[in-house]
This record gives structure tokens, sequence and C-alpha cells, in this order.
């Protein structure tokens, strides 16, 4: 039966960027010692070999096979890895990511692999591992071995997406160190994907041969090599089996249809969806939550009880809808955490530098279009944690320290914010040298320089165009791009904040939203306009009177609970002098830990919002987040605590 490849590329190309995660996370650790990681890489890059081979690209195949047989002799002890090894085998998977890349934009694969396969070849010159050998001298040293005739019997993993690919790929690989008598069902049907993911394959064959093989493939739940007998009995047997088979009759063959139809059928728990489509669904929700939002005004506007009624139970279809689609769209910070190791390895070792790299809390989730935003500005701080913290190892041991430096990068959730952190020990920020540079290149003027506090000289490093490097890198020096990580972080209704002490060490905290689609909000009145305040950064409102409203030497406070909280009034923020004020409410709101007092006319509702982005012209606007549309189609502005209450807004 002849398979249309074109139909499994698609498959194809994504389990193999996946492949490629783990394998340069399983390098990392075979590097730190964890020898185990090795059987991991060995069945990856088997996988993407017979992958690879079933699909005809060539030169993927010949340089997966190149890795295995070092990857073989690591295995078995017969290599010792060093960092030499790994340099080579992580060039390896950077070419396998040029080759798919290839595969997936020019549906070809080549990609010249000859000098990686020379190294490969090279490595493996004080001995040939059996896996560089040809089938035909495979085939001739099992002959020298006990052969017997065995069967496979093989069940593929429940989420198995191609189970007539990976069937076929185990034949192929059984084939290539023994002969294939017979299969259960028959192949065209196996290698055509229409059986329940269970069949047998009867071999003549040595049994541990077969074993060595099997334990390399990947999307098995399970299989047994059972020894049956000679070639010729179980040449008979087969015969046999088949001949009755045929006379088997009509009645008995029903009877075991109605017995399998008992047995209970699996099915797949998770399925591909294109990233495209929950977006869509997303903007979708988005414009039913507005068009909730307005029948809610209509039937309290209107105080008609069977429209309350539906819409109350329409409300909670949405609200449903809406929590069960963004947890779709909730993804693993791994996702994006996992790509450091190798970054973090390859610097230090550029650079001539020993690291230490942790991470912690890859669980934590995010919305999708939030990791994606994030992920360009974690890179930019880690690969500053690298150049300009660690130092290297003379430096470090001079100081006192160990010769080896620490970075670690975590997340965890604290109430309804995600805290990001990139620490390390090095040499921390030198807060006058901060200040003379950003002089040097006009970021500051002289005047602000002598009066700037510790905290805003900390902020200068992401000023754009700051670098405390006077020769442009490879890494860094060019002025661009930890000024992307304030930006970006404010952007997401997040923001940044530096810890450092000179000779010991940075640390810098990035705060967000675990969501920037829909939120809930408060939707307060100042003057004749309306603005909404995230619910996420509000800790509670209160009635501001002349008690606890005081200035003190020129700056307002609200005094609440024997303590003072600094204050702004928006009327006054703004400038907006319409609109009559009968009793001001003062919205106690949380920024980097500490409180603010925000005074506005009103609360008119509270509520969940649609959050649009602001244009190009006005994203640069302090102050606020974006814009929403309620229920009766205005458009109001969704203010941006974390620049408001610092003083940044432009009006």
């Amino acid at each position: 039966m002849e398979i249309d490849m074109g139909e499994y590329k698609q498959e194809f190309l994504q389990e193999s960027k996946e492949y490629l995660e783990i394998l340069n996370q399983s390098f990392i650790e075979l590097e730190n010692g964890n020898k185990d990681a090795v059987n991991e890489i060995f069945r990856i890059a088997h996988t993407i070999k017979g992958m690879a081979g079933f699909l005809g690209y060539k030169n993927l195949e010949e340089l997966c096979h190149g890795m295995e047989g070092v990857l073989s002799r690591i295995r078995d002890g017969e290599m010792e890895v060093d960092s030499d090894i790994i340099d080579l085998m992580l060039e390896c998977v950077d070419r396998i990511n040029e080759i798919v890349e290839k595969i997936e934009s020019e549906d070809t694969d080549d990609v010249d692999v000859s000098d990686l396969i020379g190294k490969l070849t090279a490595l493996k010159q004080d001995g040939v591992d059996k896996t560089n050998k040809t089938t035909k001298e495979i085939k001739e040293e099992d002959k020298a071995q006990d052969v017997y005739n065995v069967v496979v019997n093989v069940e593929l993993a429940d989420d198995c997406a191609m189970k007539g690919v990976r069937a076929a790929l185990i034949l192929e690989a059984i084939s290539e160190i023994a002969k294939i008598v017979k299969t259960e069902p028959d192949e065209e049907v196996i290698e055509g994907g229409d059986f329940d993911g269970k069949f047998s394959i009867f071999v003549d064959g040595s049994k541990d041969a077969i074993n060595k093989v099997m334990k390399n493939i990947a999307e098995i739940k399970s299989y047994e090599v059972v020894q049956v007998g000679d070639a010729d009995k179980l040449k008979s047997e087969l015969d046999v089996k088949i001949e009755g088979e045929k006379k088997e009759d009509k009645e008995s063959r029903e009877t075991k249809i109605e017995g399998r139809k008992d047995k209970p059928k699996k099915t797949l728990e998770s399925i591909r969806v294109n990233i495209e489509q929950l977006d869509t669904i997303m903007n979708l929700v988005g414009e039913l939550v507005i068009s909730k939002g307005r029948l809610l005004q209509i039937s309290q506007e209107y105080d008609i009880p069977e429209l309350r009624e539906a819409v109350g139970i329409m409300d909670k279809s949405i609200t449903s809808l809406q929590d069960e689609i963004m947890q779709i769209r909730m993804v693993k910070i791994e996702r994006v955490f996992s790509k450091f190791p190798r970054m973090v390895r390859d610097l230090s070792r550029k650079m001539g530098k020993k690291v230490k790299f942790i991470i912690e809390g890859q669980d934590t989730e995010l919305d999708r279009t939030i990791l994606d935003e994030i992920s360009d500005p974690l890179v930019h701080l880690v690969r500053n944690a690298v150049d300009h913290g660690i130092e290297t190892p003379e430096e470090r041991i001079k100081a006192g320290k160990s010769e080896v430096g620490l970075i670690k990068l975590s997340a965890r959730r604290e109430k309804n914010t995600i805290i990001i952190e990139i620490e390390d020990d090095g040499r921390g920020l030198d807060l006058e040298e901060i200040k003379k540079k950003a002089v040097e290149r006009g970021i500051i003027l002289p005047s602000e320089a002598e009066t700037m506090s510790d905290e805003d000289a900390k902020m200068l490093i992401f000023a754009p165009g700051f670098s405390t490097k006077s020769v442009a890198t490879e890494v860094s020096g060019r002025g661009v791009g930890m000024d992307v990580v304030k930006t970006t972080a404010e952007k997401l209704g997040g923001n940044v904040k530096v810890f450092t002490k000179k000779g010991e060490g940075m640390k810098v905290r990035i705060s967000l939203p675990p969501t920037v689609a829909i939120i809930k909000s408060l939707i307060v009145k100042v003057g004749d306009e309306n603005y909404a305040i995230p619910l996420s950064s509000v800790l509670e409102a209160l009635y501001v009177t002349k008690e606890n409203w005081k200035v003190i030497h020129g700056n307002p406070f609200l005094y609440i609970r024997g303590k003072l909280v600094p204050a702004v009034k928006l009327r006054e923020l703004f400038n907006i002098k319409n609109g009559k004020v009968e009793k001001e409410v003062g919205i106690i709101v949380e920024r980097e830990g500490e409180r603010y007092g925000l005074v506005v006319d009103a609360i008119t509702n509270q509520q969940e919002i649609v959050i649009k982005p602001l244009s190009s012209f006005l994203s640069k606007v302090k102050g606020f987040g974006g814009v929403t549309i309620l229920g009766d189609g205005r458009v109001i502005p969704i203010l941006d605590v974390s620049s408001l209450i610092g003083g940044e807004v432009l009006v």
C-alpha cells in the first residue's frame, strides 16, 4: 500500500522541533554528569533518523546515524564525555535544526553535513561501533550468534499521532538486523494505519539484537520479544494459522467482534491546535464579553424580567467559555526557560567563564501572548548576566569567590502577578560608573547625575543606547537590548526592579500579569470621563474626607488606619475641569510593594473588560495601558498604574 508522505510532513516537523529542545537540554545534563541522559539522547537521534529515512531526507538520516555511533560508545562506557564532545554534538543539533527549517520552507534537506560526519567519524577512529557497520556486516555477526525465531508483540502509545508511520519505522528497523517472516495484521494494513495500535511481527533473528533495537524506538507503550522455535516450524505454524483464519465461519468472527465491542475504547486525550485558531477564538470570546456587557446594561436599564433571566444564563455560559479558553492559552514558562541552559553554556565557554546555571519554577503558567513577548527581553537579561555580571575565574578567585559563578533564573506566582527573576553573584552594578557613562552618552546631564538617587541610577541600564562596554562585542556593547526589557514589561502591564550591591551581584525582577486579554476592572469617573483600573492592582477603596486627606510639605497623602499613603487626584493630574464632585473616592493601589492612592470622583461599576492596544502613535503616552469598549459602545482608557503613579503621565 502506497503511503502519501505529504500528510506526515507537518507532524514530522512538529515532533522534530520538540525533540531538538529536548536534545539541547539533555546534552547539557550529560555534560553536567547525568549519564542517564545519553539514553534519552540516543532514543531521540534514532527516532529522528528513522523518520527522516522513512520520509526520504537522506542527509538528516546520515547525520543522525553518525551521532548514534558516538552516542553508542558513550552509552556502552567506551568513551568518556568531555566539553569538546558536547561542543560537537551541539553543533550537530544546530545543523539538524537548520535542516528541519529548510525542510519546512523548501521541502528538502539539501544541507551539507559532510564536515560533521567527518568529525564524528574521527571521534570513533579508535574503534568502530556496531551502529556504523553495514546491514550486511551486522547480519553476518548475528549469524555467528545463536539465532532463534521470535515473535515481537508491540502496542503503540495511546498518543501516537501517526500509527502507520511509527509501525513502518519499527518494521524497517527490525528488517535491518533480521528477516521478517510475517506480520499480524498484514503489513499493508499496519502501514496504512488501519489498526488498533497493536500488532505482531514474526521474525527469523536474534532475540537480543531485536531487544536492542526495540528499546530505542519512541512512541511504544509496551513490547515483548517471545522466542517460539525454528524457522521451518514457525513458517508451518503460520501457514496453518492463515489457512484456519480463511476457513473461520461467520458466527465465530461475529462473536469475536461482539467481544471486542465490550472493551473500553481508548481515545486521544490531547490534540494539536493551530495558534492562529486560538487567537481567533480569543478575539471572538472578547466580542462576546463586550456584547454581554451591553445586554446586561439593557436588562438593568429597561428592567425586563425575561431578558434579565436570559442574560443571567448567558452570562454564566460566556464566563465559563472565557475561563476555558483562557486556560487553554496558558503555557508553562518552561517553553522559554528551556533554551537558556544551552545559551549560558555556549556564552560562558566563549568568554572563558565558569557558570553554574539554575532554573526554578518552570511549571509557572503565563498567557501565550505574554510568554512570546517576554522571551526576547529574558534573552537580553541572561546574556547580560553572563557578559557583564559574572567575572572570569581569575577575577573571582582574586575577589575571594568561587571560580564558578552562579546565575539563577526563576519564576513564581504571587497573588495575581507572575514574578520572573534573573540573579547572579557577579560584580554587581557600580552606580557611579553607570552615571558617568550615562553622562558621556548624553542620556543625562552632569547636574542630574549629582542629585540622582541610587534607585534612579540603577534604572539607567534600561535607557535606550546605554552600555558600560567601551568596545562592542558579539554579545553586548552596542547599546541595544536592555531597554527592551523595561519597555516590554510596561507594555504588558508589568514593571521592572533592580537589586544590586557592588562586588556581590545583581537581581532583576520582572512583575507581570498572568494574562492581558480579558481582565476584571473598576470603572471610575473623573469629571465627565470614565476610566478603567485593573482590579489586580487594587487593594481597597474608601471615601476621601477632610480628616484623611493630608498635604505635608506640598505633597498629598491619604491618612489610612494610622499610616500615610502617597496620593494623587486624577482630576488635577488630567487637568479635568468639568463635572461635579459630590464625594471623592480613594482607590488604593500597589506598585512594587508600595501603596499609593488614586483619588477619583466616583466608582461606577466593576466588570470584565477586553483590552484593546493603543495605536502606534498613542502607545508611547505614559499612564495608559490600552483602551476598552463598554457595553454601550463607549471607548474608555485603561489606566497603567505603574507609570501613572510614577508621575510620568503626559497630558
